[in-house]
């Protein structure tokens, strides 16, 4: 089952292809994203470059 959270609605998907669908790009996704750790780094660098822009004249 696929639940599809939308801005004014639902939407659960069932149908087996649909389901196969989505694993694979759920799969892709996970194997492309950061280790816990490497993911704490980029979001501590992400936020620390926008505070010293934000605070530039």
């Amino acid at each position: 089952m696929v639940h599809l959270d939308r801005y004014t609605s639902d939407l659960y998907l069932d149908k087996p292809s649909d389901v196969q669908h989505y694993s694979v790009l759920y799969d892709h996704l996970q194997a492309r994203a950061l280790d816990p750790g490497s993911s704490r780094d980029f979001i501590t660098d992400v936020t620390k470059t926008h505070i010293d822009a934000a605070s530039r004249p």
